[in-house]
C-alpha cells in the first residue's frame, strides 16, 4: 500500500483516509439523500456506499477536490454519522445548525419500543436509538421536517430512548401525544371499580373494560383516558384488571367523580361468609385463588369486586387476600 501510495499517485488516493482525523468531533446526524437520488441497493445517506468485496459500508468525503476514505463500517448508520462528522469538521460546520435539538423544560417520557419484527439482531429495542461502535455509545436521532437530527450521545440505551421520546413529545406533537402519561397523577385517588363495556362494544381479543387495551409489542395492558380532547396514557400493566382500576381512578379524578356513586357496596349487618375458591383451571399464575379477588400491584393491596346489575362494583381494598375473599362472599350473599 505504501508503494501504491508513492508510485501510483492516481490510484493511491484512498490511502489518504488517515488524514481524516475525527478526534474530538462530536457525533452528527446522518445526512439523508433526497428520494430521487437513492438508487436500488445504494445507501440512503449521503457520503456512504456499500463495498461488496469487503461486505462493509464505506464513508468517503471530498476535501479540496480530493476524495478521502473516512473508514469502513459494519453498519450503514455508523458510516453516515462519521461522514456527517467529517462534513462538520472540514466543511466549516455547515450542517451544524440543522441538527440542534433543544429539550430544555421537556419532561421525561417513556421510551418507545419497536415492534418485534423491527428489532434486528444487536440493534436497540427502542425507536430512534442506535449503537455507534466507534464511539462505543448510544445515539438518539429524530426526523424533523424531513431531516435527521441528533438528539444526543449516551452511555446508556434507556437514557437515549427517554430523550428520543422527549424529542418526539416536543417536535412531533401529533405522534408524541401518547407520551403525556406522566401528566396523569393519581396520587391520593382511592381505588375505583373497573367500568365494563357493554356487550355489543367488546370486540374479539379486546378488553372487556372501558379505557383499556392490549399492546402486543409490549405484551402489556395500557390504560388511556381522554382529557380536554387529548389522549393521555395512565400506565402500562401486566393485569387487565389493574389497568381498568386505574382508568376508573382517572375518570373519578378528572371527570368530576361521575363514576363514584355507582360503586357503593354496603355490607353493614352482613354476617361473615366463607371465601369462594376458584376452580383450578381458572387460577392463573400469580393470581388469587379466590373468586372476586385480584392483586393491584400499584397499590400493593388486594381488591374485592363484584358484578351487580351488569356493573362491576368495588367491595373494598385489603392488606390480606383472605379478608378480601370473605367480603366478596358477603357481597355475593347480600346482592
Amino acid at each position: 500500500a505504501r508503494a501504491v501510495f508513492k508510485y501510483n499517485k492516481g490510484r493511491g488516493a484512498h490511502q489518504q483516509s488517515l488524514l481524516v482525523d475525527l478526534t474530538g468531533v462530536p457525533p452528527q446526524s446522518p445526512i439523508p439523500k433526497s428520494a430521487g437520488r437513492i438508487k436500488e441497493g445504494a445507501s440512503k445517506y449521503t457520503g456512504v456506499s456499500f463495498i461488496q468485496q469487503r461486505n462493509e459500508w464505506v464513508a468517503q468525503v471530498m476535501i479540496e477536490s480530493k476524495r478521502y476514505i473516512i473508514g469502513y463500517y459494519e453498519s450503514e448508520e455508523e458510516a453516515a454519522v462519521d461522514y456527517a462528522r467529517a462534513i462538520f469538521k472540514y466543511k466549516g460546520g455547515v450542517c451544524q445548525q440543522s441538527f440542534v435539538v433543544d429539550l430544555t423544560d421537556v419532561p421525561p417520557q417513556s421510551p418507545i419500543l419497536k415492534t418485534e419484527r423491527r428489532i434486528k439482531e444487536g440493534a436497540s429495542k427502542y425507536t430512534g436509538v442506535s449503537f455507534h461502535k466507534h464511539l462505543n455509545k448510544w445515539l438518539a436521532q429524530i426526523m424533523i421536517e424531513g431531516k435527521v437530527r441528533r438528539v444526543g450521545v449516551y452511555e446508556n440505551e434507556e437514557e437515549a430512548a427517554v430523550d428520543y421520546a422527549r424529542a418526539v413529545f416536543k417536535y412531533n406533537k401529533g405522534r408524541g401525544a401518547h407520551q403525556q402519561s406522566l401528566l396523569v397523577d393519581l396520587t391520593g385517588v382511592p381505588p375505583q371499580s373497573p367500568i365494563p363495556k357493554s356487550a355489543g362494544r367488546i370486540k374479539e381479543g379486546a378488553s372487556k373494560y372501558t379505557g383499556v387495551s392490549f399492546i402486543q409489542q409490549r405484551n402489556e395492558w395500557v390504560a388511556q383516558v381522554m382529557i380536554e380532547s387529548k389522549r393521555y396514557i395512565i400506565g402500562y400493566y401486566e393485569s387487565e384488571e389493574e389497568a381498568a382500576v386505574d382508568y376508573a381512578r382517572a375518570i373519578f379524578k378528572y371527570k368530576g367523580g361521575v363514576c363514584q356513586q355507582s360503586f357503593v357496596v354496603d355490607l353493614t349487618d352482613v354476617p361473615p361468609q366463607s371465601p369462594i375458591l376458584k376452580t383450578e383451571r381458572r387460577i392463573k399464575e400469580g393470581a388469587s385463588k379466590y373468586t372476586g379477588v385480584s392483586f393491584h400491584k400499584h397499590l400493593n393491596k388486594w381488591l374485592a369486586q363484584i358484578m351487580i346489575e351488569g356493573k362491576v362494583r368495588r367491595v373494598g381494598v385489603y392488606e390480606n387476600e383472605e379478608e378480601a375473599a370473605v367480603d366478596y362472599a358477603r357481597a355475593v350473599f347480600k346482592y
